[in-house]
This record gives C-alpha cells, sequence and structure tokens, in this order.
C-alpha cells in the first residue's frame, strides 16, 4: 500500500510541476495585461487562507480515500476548463478553483497517510521519499518543458498534468484505508496539546513566519537579479534550477538531521531560525548574484529540512487531525506569502529592494521572539 501512496502522489506532483510552469504562460499570452497577472499571483495564496478550514471540516465527513479522490477529479475538471477556454477570465477562475480543490487533496493525502503508514521510522522514511521523487520529478520536468514547448502549445503541455492526475487516480483506487469518516461528535475544536516547541500551533506559525524568506525568492527574487545583473534570464534560471537542487538535497540530507530521538528537542527549530537570519542578511549586504544565489540555495536547504520535520511532528502528533492542523499550516504560509507579496512591492517602490531585506529580517526577528515568549507562558 505505501508503494502504490508513494506512487500516487509522484504522478500527481509531476503533473503538477508542468501545470505551474505552463499556466503563468498561458493567462499571460491570453491577456498580456499586469492586472491579470497580479490576479494569477493571488489565485495562488488566497484559497489557502479562504478555505482551508472550510476543506478540512468536508474530509472530517468523508472516507479518507474517497475526499482524496473527489479532489483530485475536480482538479481534472477544471484543468480540461483551461485548455478549452479561450477566456482569460474564465482561466482564471478555473486556476482559483484548481488551487482549491489541490487544497483539498493535500489535505485528503495527509490523513491517508498516517492511515496506510502508522510505523514512526516508515513514516519518517516515507515523507523522505515522496519529497526527494518529488524534487527529482520537478528537474527532469524543467528540461521536458524547454524541449517539448518547441513542438506542441502550452495547452498541450498541461494536458500531462491531466495525464499524470489520471494515473495517480488509478492508483489511489488500488489503495485500501482503514480509518473511516469522523462523526459529528469527533469533530469539535482543536485540542491544543504541547508537543515539543510548546503548542502545535506555535510551531506551524515560526515555521510560516520562516516561510517569508522562501516567499521572497519567488516573488522578488528575478527583482533582485536584475537589480545588480544584466544577464537576468541566466541568473534567474540559475537561481530556479539550484533551488531546486536544494530541495532534492534538503529531503536526502534530512535522514541525518531529523531523529526521533531528537523530536522532543527544540535545537532542529533554533538552529534554522538563526541561519535563516544570518544568511538573508548576507545579500541584504554584499549585492552580488553569485553571493545571493549560494545563501538562497542554503537557506532553500534549511527551509526543506525544517519543512519535512514539521510535518512529521504533525503526523505523528495528532494524526486524526494531520488534515486540520495542516489546513492551518496552509493558512499561515499562505497569509505570510500575501503580506509579503502585497505590502512588499509598496514598500520596495518606496525604498529599494536591499532595505526592504533588512527590514524583513528584522521583522521576523521581532516576531519569532514574541512566538517563543508565548510558547514559554503558555507550555501546558
Amino acid at each position: 500500500m505505501k508503494k502504490r501512496l508513494l506512487a500516487s502522489r509522484v504522478f500527481n506532483d509531476t503533473g503538477d510541476w508542468f501545470y505551474y510552469f505552463v499556466i503563468v504562460v498561458i493567462i499571460y499570452t491570453m491577456s498580456r495585461n499586469p492586472i491579470t497577472m497580479g490576479i494569477l499571483s493571488a489565485s495562488y495564496t488566497l484559497p489557502g487562507i479562504l478555505v482551508s478550514k472550510k476543506l478540512a471540516n468536508i474530509i472530517n465527513k468523508l472516507n479518507d480515500r474517497t475526499s482524496l479522490i473527489m479532489f483530485d477529479l475536480l482538479r481534472v475538471i477544471v484543468l480540461i476548463g483551461i485548455v478549452l477556454t479561450s477566456n482569460v477570465w474564465v482561466a482564471l477562475i478555473c486556476v482559483f478553483l484548481e488551487q482549491v480543490f489541490a487544497i483539498g487533496s493535500n489535505l485528503s493525502f495527509q490523513r491517508v497517510t498516517v492511515d496506510v503508514v502508522q510505523d514512526k521510522e516508515e513514516l519518517l522514511k516515507f515523507n523522505r521519499q515522496l519529497k526527494a521523487f518529488s524534487n527529482i520529478s520537478r528537474l527532469l520536468v524543467i528540461p521536458s518543458y524547454l524541449l517539448l514547448h518547441r513542438f506542441v502549445s502550452n495547452k498541450s503541455v498541461l494536458g500531462l498534468d491531466i495525464l499524470f492526475t489520471i494515473v495517480s487516480l488509478f492508483e489511489t483506487f488500488r489503495i485500501e484505508t482503514t480509518h473511516y469518516k469522523s462523526s459529528v461528535e469527533d469533530i469539535g475544536p482543536l485540542e491544543l496539546k504541547k508537543f515539543h516547541f510548546g503548542k502545535i500551533t506555535k510551531m506551524i506559525l515560526a515555521f510560516s513566519l520562516l516561510n517569508v524568506f522562501r516567499s521572497f525568492v519567488d516573488a522578488y527574487g528575478i527583482m533582485y537579479i536584475g537589480k545588480i545583473s544584466k544577464n537576468v534570464s541566466i541568473g534567474y534560471t540559475a537561481l530556479v534550477f539550484i533551488l531546486s537542487i536544494a530541495d532534492l538535497l534538503g529531503s536526502l540530507m534530512s535522514k541525518n538531521v531529523i531523529k526521533i530521538e531528537n523530536l522532543s528537542q527544540n535545537k532542529i527549530l533554533i538552529w534554522s531560525f538563526t541561519s535563516i537570519l544570518v544568511l538573508f542578511t548576507i545579500p541584504s549586504v554584499i549585492h552580488n548574484v553569485c553571493c545571493f544565489i549560494i545563501t538562497i540555495f542554503l537557506i532553500r536547504l534549511v527551509l526543506s529540512i525544517l519543512e519535512l520535520f514539521a510535518l512529521y511532528n504533525m503526523q505523528s502528533s495528532v494524526p486524526e487531525k494531520i488534515h486540520q492542523y495542516t489546513a492551518l499550516q496552509t493558512m499561515a504560509v499562505d497569509g505570510v506569502s500575501l503580506v509579503n507579496s502585497i505590502a512588499g512591492g509598496f514598500v520596495i517602490q518606496k525604498i529599494d529592494i536591499f532595505n526592504y531585506m533588512k527590514i524583513v529580517i528584522l521583522t521576523v526577528l521581532i516576531l519569532e521572539i514574541i512566538i517563543k515568549n508565548i510558547n514559554t507562558s503558555n507550555a501546558t
């Protein structure tokens, strides 16, 4: 069952990488309007903020595998809608819905995972394997897309996402689960218990806040490179490729970092927080493309390991409510990304990007100290 579950998600993730590569180009060629591109960017983050909690409540009332199949089928439908439409606004609505259903699929997948993979050591191994295979597929998708788009349209490439999702669905149908839908009495509010860093929610908050550095690179990485280099396309291509390598290495290195006997200590979070702040300070002071790419590579490496660490904490601590805590994390991460995207744009217009980086460092430092104190005072 574990191999089928792993194969199902790897196929799903592979299709998603094709989707993320081509959807920007598809929307841009339909409109060539900066407003629609801004709406496209918002459609990635708003669903996580608006509907994650509602999706978790829906999943509560369904069998885990049933909800996973349902959301992936809905994704296939809206993807077909994007392929068939020539209206940019219809396409944008489909993109928004695709993100909604993708979140539902991920929440359902987390429930199925803790049902199928129950041994703690096997759970750690499964997380590492999934992360590694997903990043390998992303590395393969990059040259595949560059080759394919010379011969077929971008919408035809998007059809690969549909194909991979359908293959993923076939694998999901073959998975047997034992966890049945929760009764209405079982749903209730989350009971937050102390776990490692005070409370699960505080760990999620700390992790989500550190993801502002990932969000910064996604939103303004190309702007930073353009500010100090004339070879923007080469520099940005190198950055995207090196980030893929960092994610892959993070999944492989996590085996030596994340160990069950170390999970009761806060060393990983403190180490991540300190190293990321120090690393991000370097390109804010030294304005060099190679320096920027190297430090961002190391930050991404740390975040990749921390992501697996946070995931395992939730899986092993609250397996029955993993979808609810994952929904909370999605809301927090997307909320941080949205604030960075909106506020960052205005701030960078008033001051330069390097000073904005210093503001981000100071803000994260203050907020992390506040979160740590909340953990200490409310450690129950």
